[in-house]
């Protein structure tokens, strides 16, 4: 009686923690678009360089960014988004934060001559961003090396922050989205991280986010003026704190056991005083 007990205890306090543990796990990232509330950048004095072109895609309102490569005159990489940089600094200890948006008329430079390298370069008002590609050593898949984006401190947005006289510099040094190589990659939106390098004797409180929102990409083109078919990016999950729910969870699974074990004693001993109570 008192084993069956155990094994009834046991069974009931697997099934509340494992109720308890699901109705926390594979919940939805929410969105945090940036674009809507961000000032966009004007693209005046913008130029568009005869081996580039950067143009409006007129069915979903995103700009396209295609370089050719200089010695076969087909395209080698191209890009297609709607694109924001978002930089952070301080200010008389304040957080400040410029925006801009990547028009759609921009300079496009790049350089394909390398077969597992390859770069493309978008630079507007102020801003210049480089996107470093890389193939892996098989040469399988391609993947962003890394990001650097350089901005004037001269821009108003700035309010003339210190910076000894050099640029504004961000990077991100880790490598992104590996894809099949003879395939684009889509997302409908990336938020990656820009970081200092501290060789670089940087502001206090600088960094900045490359947004990009409708992302489709390829570098190492090598056939054909559009996009190949598509490697598309996996939702991304949040997994919430669960700290509250499982504390919770814990003490009730101790209260249960408490109960129900003293239950079992109380029981077990009354059994035991009746057979001997029975024996006399």
């Amino acid at each position: 009686v008192f084993s069956l007990h155990y094994y009834e205890l046991g069974a009931t306090i697997s099934s509340l923690v494992s109720a308890i543990t699901l109705s926390n796990q594979d919940t939805t990232k929410p969105r945090h678009t940036k674009f809507s509330s961000s000032t966009a950048e004007p693209g005046s004095g913008s130029l568009v360089t005869p081996s580039s072109t950067a143009s409006k895609d007129k069915d979903k309102g995103v700009a396209v960014y295609r370089y050719i490569n200089s010695n076969s005159g087909t395209t080698c990489i191209l890009m297609k988004t709607d694109a924001v940089v978002e930089v952070k600094f301080l200010m008389y200890n304040l957080e400040e934060q410029a925006d801009s948006f990547i028009p759609d008329k921009a300079l496009v430079d790049g350089n394909c001559k390398n077969e597992d390298a390859s770069f493309i370069s978008i630079s507007w008002t102020g801003y210049n961003l480089v996107l470093n590609f890389a193939k892996t050593p098989g040469g399988e898949r391609w993947y962003i090396k890394n990001i650097e984006l350089t901005v004037s401190p001269d821009l108003p947005q700035f309010h003339n922050i210190k910076t000894h006289g050099k640029p504004i510099k961000l990077y991100h040094k880790e490598t992104l989205i590996p894809t099949p190589v003879g395939k684009s990659y889509s997302c409908q939106e990336v938020d990656i991280d820009l970081e200092t390098d501290e060789d670089d004797h940087p502001p206090p409180g600088l960094k900045g986010s490359l947004l990009l929102r409708l992302l489709q990409l390829q570098p190492f083109m090598y056939k054909g003026e559009e996009f190949e078919s598509s490697f598309e990016c996996k939702p991304q999950k949040s997994y919430p704190d669960e700290t509250a729910p499982i504390a919770v969870g814990s003490t009730l699974a101790i209260a249960v056991l408490m109960t129900v074990t003293g239950y079992g004693i109380f029981r077990y001993f009354k059994i035991k005083n009746v057979q001997y109570n029975t024996m006399e």
